[in-house]
């Protein structure tokens, strides 16, 4: 594990694998990478660059104030540099994926090829209509625990717990899901400003400047990024694919991992 400053903020990153460089961009916010090392099973075709977003996970809690998509994604750029892993493949999931498609449209000269993950492409476009197919809204029970503001990162920490089931399509798998979860770092300030920022960005009037090859992946299951969603980004970039996991909720890695590194690879 190591650490680097970059833009004003010191960041905890780690690299595993060889090969082209692949940029990992979390979710949350307010968590952290190590949720992600099941991507590990990459590493033989990837060299992986995880990092804690700033003011997330074991990176310095910046003021929450630096805290934009923006700054979020000339981080990235910055770090990529920084590790001489430019241009990288850029894998973002749900959160991480807007990262990602801020980064792309950006700095598209660190972005060789983009991953987008159980992600959307933020709120309502001019592009889009009102009647398009936006997917269903998440459940009513998980909004119910959603909605209300945890006190402190233990708080919130127990909040996603109570939360786990409803991002899985089987709960068999809801034991792998909190196992992998076990060494997460929360951060709820991290989280009640990422969501602040989210309610303000859209990239969906943007995403056709996007040039790189793009796969996009969701679970079919997915009641919080649904597929929708998904099929909103890759109808705006131009030939991005998009694949659907029959058999996964918002963690496909998690629930498929056998047939996720298979998609990947076969897009690599």
């Amino acid at each position: 594990m190591s650490t680097t400053t970059v833009n004003g903020t010191t960041l905890h990153y780690e690299e595993v694998g060889q090969g082209p460089a692949a940029l990992v961009l979390h979710g949350g916010l307010g968590l952290d990478h190590t949720f992600y090392r099941g991507l590990d099973a990459l590493s033989d075709r990837l060299r992986l660059v995880y990092f804690d977003q700033r003011a997330n996970g074991r990176s310095e809690r910046a003021p929450l104030d630096t805290l934009t998509m923006e700054q979020l994604a000339d981080d990235a750029a910055a770090l990529a540099v920084r590790l001489d892993a430019s241009p990288a493949i850029v894998i973002g999931h749900s959160y991480g994926g807007f990262v990602a498609q801020e980064l792309a449209l950006r700095h598209p000269e660190h972005v060789a090829g983009l991953v987008l993950v159980d992600t959307t492409p933020g709120q309502l476009g001019a592009s889009d209509s009102p009647d398009d197919d936006q997917g269903p809204p998440p459940p009513p029970e998980w909004i119910a625990v959603a909605s209300s503001v945890p006190a402190d990162d233990a708080e919130f920490a127990a909040t996603l717990g109570a939360l786990l089931p409803h991002y899985l399509a089987d709960q068999a798998n809801l034991a792998a899901v909190q196992e992998a979860m076990g060494q997460t770092i929360f951060n709820v300030g991290a989280m009640v400003r990422s969501m602040e920022v989210l309610a303000g960005w859209s990239a969906a009037d943007r995403l056709a400047e996007i040039q790189v090859p793009t796969l996009v992946i969701v679970g079919s299951h997915d009641r919080i990024t649904s597929p929708a969603q998904s099929r909103r980004i890759a109808r705006r970039i131009p030939h991005a694919q998009v694949v659907e996991m029959e058999h996964s909720g918002h963690f496909p890695w998690v629930e498929e991992p056998d047939r996720f590194t298979k998609i990947v690879r076969e897009w690599l």
